[in-house]
């Protein structure tokens, strides 16, 4: 076998043992994940190499990594490519606690069950190859390497389309009788106050908001009128999601964003949707799910923010149909008010491009290598800089607060 100059790194004290430890474990598993992703157990990996999935750093990290293999792999005289993903889960601060929307040891657990094999038709998880337990409670995911066959950029069909995917998924939770239901185990790690958790990491900035909303530090993103409006918001999150809490709970993957959508076709030639990343995985109010999508969609420059009511009328009434598709017939009311509720707190707080480089400038100076460093990660991460996701944010504020109104609207009538 022959391999890319690759490493596994560890920044702990035992960093030399757990670099050869990880590197024995890694030459022994690939060849395993190898065979059963060709469903071939006969050939024999040639090479193979590493990469990010956004093209950064390739180095297998002890504490959490996220990375591709590829290669060629031989049975006989015949050579065939292959392609793996490796997932590397490890405890961190604040994600201990399995009601928490971001517990680490989630997407783990979901593939150890059942609940990925009761998907509803049209939608699936990748395949979990592996799943590895390794000691200082490290879990390596092996799973399958999905890639989008089409445009990257989505004409509003694909969106409409997703968004019955989704409907379909959530709604087969509470349509079909009690005989034909997707089981739902009472697992502490599925449900939980999932949007109020992730609403806590959102405090600091506020407070640092409304203590200085004339600072023109703060009045260059947060103008006054929208210090306002999302002041007024956070102070009625706990009735929001009070609601939200009552209202009935489905199964959902509670991260369905563009870039962790990707339509396929499936071996039998039928086009279906693959969602990756698990790990927000729970139970959520009918809506939810698809206000996820709306939120972020021009926020990551899926679409323009002059496209934003197109796909706000698309995404719910294409969802609306996948409910339909499964037999639900609840309140309209409801899914909008947690759909629009959804879309408004999980991202009308969201920081991305102008905390991060605040500090940066505030600790180092302007130009210096730390503010370097975070342009460098968010062009990596996102593909733009961080004051352009800033300006981006900045110019969809007022259509997520225009979300938040008609939530305390439909609230009001529930």
């Amino acid at each position: 076998m022959t391999t890319s100059a690759n490493e596994v790194s560890d920044t702990g004290a035992a960093a030399t043992d757990a670099r050869d430890r990880f590197a024995e474990i890694l030459a022994k598993r690939l060849p395993e994940v190898v065979r059963m992703a060709l469903a071939d157990s006969s050939v024999a990996v040639v090479t193979w190499t590493s990469r990010s999935p956004k093209g950064g750093p390739s180095a297998l990290d002890v504490g959490g990594s996220l990375l591709v293999f590829d290669g060629i792999a031989r049975a006989g005289d015949v050579e065939r490519p292959w392609s793996v993903v490796l997932k590397v889960l490890a405890p961190a601060a604040g994600k201990d606690d399995p009601a928490h929307i971001g517990y680490w040891k989630r997407e783990a657990l979901l593939y150890g069950s059942k609940l990925r094999d009761d998907l509803s038709a049209g939608l699936r998880a990748p395949r979990c190859y592996k799943c590895d337990e390794l000691e200082g409670d490290i879990t390596w995911l092996w799973l399958e390497h999905v890639a989008e066959d089409g445009e990257r950029v989505w004409p509003i069909a694909r969106w409409a389309l997703a968004a019955r995917y989704l409907g379909r998924f959530n709604g087969a939770y509470l349509a079909a009788p009690a005989d034909r239901n997707p089981a739902l185990p009472p697992a502490p790690w599925l449900g939980g106050r999932r949007l109020r958790t992730g609403l806590e990491r959102h405090e600091p900035l506020v407070a640092r908001i409304a203590t200085a909303p004339d600072n023109p530090a703060v009045r260059h993103w947060w103008p006054r009128p929208i210090v306002d409006a999302v002041l007024r918001l956070w102070d009625e999150r706990d009735a929001f999601c009070e609601v939200l809490e009552r209202l009935p709970q489905a199964f959902g993957h509670g991260d369905a964003i563009r870039r962790n959508l990707f339509f396929r076709n499936s071996a039998s030639g039928a086009e279906e949707l693959v969602a990756i990343d698990w790990e927000f995985a729970g139970y959520y109010a009918l809506g939810e799910e698809v206000g996820q999508t709306l939120s972020v969609a021009s926020a990551f420059y899926d679409i323009e923010p002059a496209e934003l009511p197109a796909l706000d009328e698309t995404l719910f009434d294409g969802y609306l149909a996948g409910l339909r598709d499964v037999g639900w017939r609840g309140d309209e009311r409801s899914v909008r008010f947690a759909y629009a509720a959804h879309a408004a707190l999980r991202n009308l707080f969201n920081a991305v491009g102008t905390m991060a480089p605040d500090e940066a400038r505030r600790n180092t100076g302007p130009g210096r290598p730390v503010e370097a460093m975070w342009n460098a990660m968010a062009l990596q991460k996102f593909g733009h800089s961080w004051e352009k996701l800033a300006e981006r944010r900045a110019e969809i504020r007022p259509f997520l607060l225009d979300r938040a109104d008609e939530a305390r609207r439909l609230m009001e009538t529930l």
